[in-house]
This record gives C-alpha cells, structure tokens and sequence, in this order.
C-alpha cells in the first residue's frame, strides 16, 4: 500500500514539472529582450572575420527569423564590440547573454554563416556603395559565424 501511495505521489510530482515546463515554454517570448534567454537558448555572435564587428542586444519588431536583415529593428541602447575571436557575452557575464542582432556596416561586405536547429547556411550582406548599415537577426535559438568582412569584394 505504501509503496503504491509512493508511485502516486511520483507520477503526480513527474506530471507538474512536465506541465510547468509546458507552460513556460508556451509563454516564452518571440524574441528575448534585455538580455534574457527564452527557454530555446541564447542568440550568440562568433566574429572570425579578422576585423571587428558589432553586436546589438535587442530585436525590436515582431517579425524576422534567423539571418533577416533591416536597416532598422534594433535598439542601439547596448551594444557590443567583438575583436576578431570573440564572441557575444554568455549568460552568466555581467553584460547579459542574448544579443540578437549584429551590424553590417556601410560600405562593407560580409560573409556569414548561420546555424539554427537543424540546418546550416552561408549569407553575404553586401553593403558596398551603401552609406547606411544593415542589421541582421540571431534568433534565440541561432548562432551566427561572421566569416569574412571588405570593403573591396565580398568574402
């Protein structure tokens, strides 16, 4: 009898973690601001590119997916200066860990590489000719390699 009161208790402990879970993850938000992770993870920014770039902590419009561009839906209240090898603040620095976008700059191209579950592709935001920057989206869940950056060519 104990040992079936002891199963009881266990499932009915098992099915309010699982519908809590459910619950916070219906209401994770469509992007992550001020530096909060939606349950998904973080958006990260990697520069590899040789030169520096700059990362945005926050998206501002409702729409844009992994690698969307737009001369604006940023907040420029934060950003972040990446010299070549680094990457955007983790979760646990002081700094926040979800930035969601990064600048393209004007007169500048840039080669990308952009990871979301389950899939890998290669971006190049030519800006070359252009006297305004473009931003570019990292979902939450998304992680974008800046792989090459000119003002002569695109990389």
């Amino acid at each position: 009898m104990l040992e079936r009161f002891r199963r009881s208790a266990a499932r009915a402990v098992a099915v309010g973690l699982a519908t809590a879970g459910l619950a916070a993850l219906a209401s994770a938000p469509a992007h992550a601001a001020a530096g909060d992770c939606s349950l998904a993870g973080c958006s990260i920014t990697y520069n590899y590119s040789g030169i520096s770039a700059t990362a945005v902590r926050d998206w501002t419009c409702d729409s844009g997916t992994t690698g969307t561009s737009s001369t604006g839906c940023v907040s420029l209240s934060y950003t972040e200066w990446l010299s070549n090898g680094e990457r955007t603040p983790g979760r646990s620095d002081d700094r926040g860990g979800d930035w969601d976008a990064f600048r393209v700059d004007a007169g500048w191209c840039y080669l990308v590489e952009l990871h979301a579950p389950g899939k890998k592709w290669h971006m190049r935001y030519d800006r070359r000719g252009s006297s305004t920057p473009v931003y570019v989206k990292v979902e939450d869940y998304g992680t974008a390699y800046i792989r090459g950056q000119s003002t002569t060519s695109c990389p």
